[in-house]
């Protein structure tokens, strides 16, 4: 996703679904669903950058979302928690791949290390981050607008779901 409007839409949406209504609850299936992105840090340590760390690398793999959600269920001892954070987790990454990558390795590894092909279906319209001008930019608006209105009625979609669901029961 360009920005973290879509990955917490979607987190909305699967708390909504799971009907995970507590505030802590809320903050935290917020939180795992931007915790891949964590690498975007990466940035502000060149020494780690210079050591082969970078953005989408080991924190976007379905190997990193399992690892999280194992020391979710061994601190908690909640499998419901566990399970709700290796899905959202896992729906980060797999809508990332549908991003236009404009900076080198072009796409990433998901399957790492089980499989080595970087993977990329650009689809949702990039935003420049390159600075505040271009953050502010009508190629940003374009994107960010895209992005909040197709994940806004995917939520909708869900609540709508969940909502006939409850009538035929």
């Amino acid at each position: 996703m360009p920005t973290p409007i879509g990955h917490s839409l979607t987190s909305l949406g699967i708390i909504q679904a799971a009907e995970e209504y507590s505030a802590g609850r809320m903050v935290f299936f917020l939180t795992v669903g931007l915790l891949p992105d964590v690498d975007l840090l990466l940035d502000k340590f060149p020494v780690l950058k210079k050591a082969g760390f970078y953005h989408q690398g080991l924190t976007h793999t379905f190997l990193a979302a399992l690892v999280f959600s194992a020391l979710v269920y061994i601190f908690t001892q909640n499998i419901r928690l566990a399970a709700l954070s290796l899905l959202i987790y896992s729906i980060h990454i797999f809508l990332d791949l549908f991003m236009v990558d404009h900076n080198p390795p072009i796409g990433f590894r998901p399957f790492y290390p089980f499989w080595n092909k970087l993977l990329n279906f650009p689809f949702i319209p990039p935003t420049d981050k390159s600075s505040i001008e271009g953050i502010l930019s009508g190629q940003s608006f374009r994107a960010i607008l895209w992005e909040t209105s197709f994940f806004t009625y995917i939520y909708i979609t869900i609540l709508g779901v969940k909502a006939w669901i409850g009538k035929r029961d």
